[in-house]
């Protein structure tokens, strides 16, 4: 499989056509059968389309797979929300930063909407449907970011991380409130990122977005150990 990965990373553009499964086994010095089983890998990681009767076709990369490891790991040990609130400090600091730099006004409005869309379903997070459109808009907001950031593999992995930051997301709301704390403080800490981000001050959305995560990762702590909380 290693030979047809090169084609596609080395050689190949989206939407190419890979060499048909014999020659392809001719010119790697394998089996047809071998080649038709890479080609069925290759295709489940989505990386080559494949048609009965038509030549492979290359696609544009995607971060399913990505999603998919983040989401596991999640998964099986909740723990592991703390080792991505690392993940995101990382990527999230950095996403704030150049959009500090870079945004366009419709980056910004874009990450204005969200924002407006989390401050209204805030207003009753009692409603089940609220609480889905809040952190839908919480995950638009950073995603946003992302892409004012002009940055294309941050956006390509902060893509990739959705599932996972709206898992991580609703496990910090529900430590927010274990630890008696208001939404509105969570509001705040967004409005500070974007008034940074609006202000082209690249230093200071840095530190306000560092609070934000500084804030999720004790709220996580809450939501995975209420024991924590109490004792505290």
């Amino acid at each position: 499989m290693s030979g047809i990965e090169a084609m596609l990373f080395d050689e190949l553009e989206p939407g190419m056509l890979l060499p048909s499964e014999a020659e392809l086994a001719s010119t790697l010095g394998v089996s047809r059968l071998t080649v038709r089983e890479a080609l069925k890998v290759l295709a489940a990681r989505g990386l080559v389309a494949l048609s009965k009767g038509r030549r492979p076709r290359v696609l544009e990369p995607d971060s399913s797979v990505l999603s998919g490891h983040f989401r596991a790991a999640i998964r099986r040990d909740p723990g592991a929300l703390l080792e991505f609130a690392d993940v995101r400090e990382a990527l999230e600091i950095q996403a704030a930063t150049l959009a500090a730099r870079h945004a366009s006004r419709s980056a910004l409005q874009a990450a204005q909407s969200a924002l407006d869309g989390m401050v209204e379903a805030a207003a009753d997070l009692s409603d089940p449907a609220r609480v889905e459109r809040y952190h839908q808009c919480d995950v638009a907001f950073h995603e946003s970011l992302a892409l004012a950031s002009g940055n294309r593999m941050l956006v390509f992995i902060l893509e990739g991380l959705r599932d996972s930051l709206r898992q991580s997301f609703e496990r910090s709301i529900q430590g927010h409130a274990l630890r008696g704390r208001s939404v509105d403080a969570v509001l705040t800490a967004h409005r500070t990122v974007l008034a940074r981000v609006r202000a082209r001050d690249a230093a200071g959305a840095a530190e306000a977005m560092r609070g934000c995560i500084r804030d999720a990762r004790s709220d996580l702590r809450a939501a995975l150990d209420p024991r924590s909380n109490s004792s505290s």
